[in-house]
């Protein structure tokens, strides 16, 4: 199941958020799921393109990055 402007299964601990709608045009983040904190952390960066930021979430993942500087809520 995916959350609404989630671009990437939610069995992944990074996930492409489309926050286009803030910004007036292709605006993506990542969200990181920091299961040892619980919380749902959010980067500090942005791609304007889904295929830049899925290609960071997926080397993010495959280097078992912990971002833990990210703002989480």
């Amino acid at each position: 199941m995916m959350k609404a402007g989630m671009t990437s299964p939610l069995s992944r601990r990074f996930q492409v958020r489309d926050i286009s709608a803030q910004y007036g045009g292709p605006t993506f983040d990542l969200i990181f799921h920091d299961t040892e904190s619980k919380v749902i952390r959010y980067s500090e960066a942005v791609w304007d393109s889904e295929a830049l930021a899925l290609a960071e979430a997926d080397r993010l993942e495959e280097s078992q990055a912990h971002p833990v500087h990210w703002d989480a809520c």
